[in-house]
């Protein structure tokens, strides 16, 4: 979770013993990450990143993305800031090549990829460090490859836009107009997006009983509507870096 007024670079950097075990409880993280794997393999990969030469997990964290796309790259980085996170992740990701390093602020000896991602990663940083990190991916990627992203702090969640309407204060500030505009202005076009949770309009939705229900299985499809995704409180973006 992101706090106000403090630099996310920050956040994560003593919690890699502590993040998968908070991560796979039992709850809508788990619930988002299971989703979040299953779109990668099923939707993702088949249409969008087929030829996946070199890729790079930006903000890897403990490796929970790499895990799930290295093994369709032929070569396969993961970089993050936070040390005890990397440890992690080279646990689980033995031929993946990780790097302890902040690509906003000094470069990284890692040659131009074809795919980056970056997950639980926008939706928390401030603005100058989301527009410093889309930067540096830019120049990362080769012309024409894709940047897979997540945001699941959305503001405009069916939820959220309840709880704003009812008075509640949130600091969930990265709406997909932004989100859109901050990847444009990058060099980046969005070409597509799947919304996750679209259904989860209320707490009652959000338990572990609910989640491991049949609930969600009858309703996740309505996140995969047209005109869904910017309504959902989590969604997979994949952008293409313009020429």
């Amino acid at each position: 979770m992101r706090i106000t007024g403090t630099d996310y670079r920050k956040s994560h950097l003593a919690k890699g013993i502590d993040y998968d075990r908070s991560l796979s409880a039992a709850g809508v993280d788990s619930y988002m990450a299971e989703q979040e794997r299953h779109i990668l393999c099923t939707r993702v990969v088949p249409e969008f990143l087929g030829r996946m030469h070199r890729y790079l997990d930006f903000a890897c964290g403990t490796g929970r993305v790499t895990q799930c796309l290295a093994r369709f790259a032929r070569e396969s980085y993961g970089l993050d800031v936070s040390e005890s996170m990397i440890e992690q992740a080279r646990v689980k990701c033995p031929k993946t090549t990780f790097l302890i390093g902040d690509i906003t602020r000094e470069k990284v000896a890692i040659s131009p990829v074809n795919v980056v991602s970056a997950f639980r990663f926008f939706g928390n940083a401030q603005d100058e460090l989301r527009r410093s990190a889309l930067q540096a991916i830019a120049r990362l990627l080769v012309p024409g490859g894709h940047l897979v992203i997540n945001n699941h702090r959305n503001p405009w969640a069916i939820k959220n836009l309840l709880s704003t309407v009812r008075g509640h204060k949130h600091s969930l500030d990265l709406s997909p107009t932004k989100l859109k505009r901050q990847l444009t202005d990058a060099g980046f076009k969005i070409m597509a997006a799947y919304g996750i949770g679209f259904w989860m309009i209320g707490d009652r939705f959000q338990t572990p009983a609910c989640l491991s229900s049949s609930i969600p299985v009858s309703f996740e499809r309505l996140s995969f509507l047209p005109g869904v995704s910017p309504f959902c409180p989590d969604a997979i973006i994949v952008a293409k870096r313009e020429p």
